[in-house]
């Protein structure tokens, strides 16, 4: 028997426009695989949830907005092979919940970050000498396309190590989510006032891990078309190699595959992309050979 799936064209489209049911139905659909297959990848990676929550979410009936649910969302993002917050980007204001709650939440703004667009992203990766990541320190700028915003949701997967959160400029920290089992954390960073429609903010924070991770790389997943991205990465000492690459909605690689990215005297290797997206772009490298050395020697 042929299975049809829906075109993954369409869930480009709905991963922009929304609504949020939608979005996740095709995306599972154009996956293959069952809500019980779903379920079973989520619960090993320590984020359980049931196959009628799963069933809800896609139906409209419910959506997540526990701090657990939206920890399973985004594992549920990457299973699904979508970009980083493509979902959980497009989730509403919570539903009130009793009289005194429905009070509350008339006078705040949606809760999740929606209404804003990214316009401007800028990372600078600090990596040390072994070759793992120590700190990232991020500058975001976007504009409101809804009155009374006055938050961004960041969703952080770093594996097992859980990096502390800082807000630096024009944000402060607000709710935080940590599932230690595979590394995701979920905060809200909070403005000090809503901003109007039309209307954009830069915000700055840093996440800054207890030892450097094992991974050796740094990208960014955009859901929509960002005006510009920046990556910088500083290195403690230079890398055996170093490359940038960037890759499609359908993870297919753009620019003809990965591209050398030279390190200048300073330590500093950065990579600059234009009106990009929807896609993944980053940097990747490879430690020095002496790299376990210098890293005992700097524990």
């Amino acid at each position: 028997m042929l299975t049809i799936y829906p075109p993954r064209e369409e869930l480009a489209d709905l991963l922009v426009t929304g609504p949020f049911a939608d979005a996740l139905r095709v995306a599972i659909q154009v996956r293959g695989l069952s809500l019980e297959r779903l379920q079973h990848r989520l619960r090993v990676r320590g984020a359980p949830i049931s196959v009628t929550a799963l069933s809800y979410w896609q139906s409209g009936r419910r959506r997540p907005e526990r701090p657990e649910s939206l920890m399973a969302l985004a594992h549920l993002e990457d299973v699904l092979g979508v970009p980083e917050a493509s979902l959980s980007r497009l989730l509403g204001p919570p539903r009130p919940r009793g009289r005194s709650r429905r009070r509350e939440l008339s006078a705040r703004a949606p809760w999740d970050g929606s209404g804003l667009i990214l316009t401007a992203q800028h990372d600078r990766v600090d990596v040390a000498s072994c070759g793992g990541v120590r700190g990232v320190r991020s500058r975001q700028v976007m504009q409101a396309t809804s009155a009374g915003v006055d938050r961004w949701i960041l969703c952080h997967e770093s594996g097992s190590a859980l990096p502390a959160l800082t807000a630096v400029r024009s944000c402060r920290v607000g709710r935080v989510a940590r599932e230690r089992t595979n590394g995701v954390l979920v905060a809200e960073l909070l403005f000090d006032e809503p901003i109007s429609p039309g209307d954009s903010i830069a915000i700055e924070y840093e996440l800054i891990y207890p030892h450097p991770t094992v991974e050796h790389s740094h990208f960014r997943r955009f859901a929509e078309r960002v005006h510009d991205y920046v990556l910088e990465i500083k290195f403690q000492s230079p890398p055996a190699t170093c490359e940038q690459f960037a890759s499609g909605p359908a993870g297919t690689e753009m620019f003809g595959g990965a591209r050398p990215a030279p390190i200048d005297t300073w330590g500093y290797a950065h990579a600059a992309a234009l009106d990009f997206g929807p896609g993944l772009y980053g940097m990747r490298w490879t430690a020095p050979a002496n790299a376990s050395e210098s890293s005992s020697q700097g524990a």
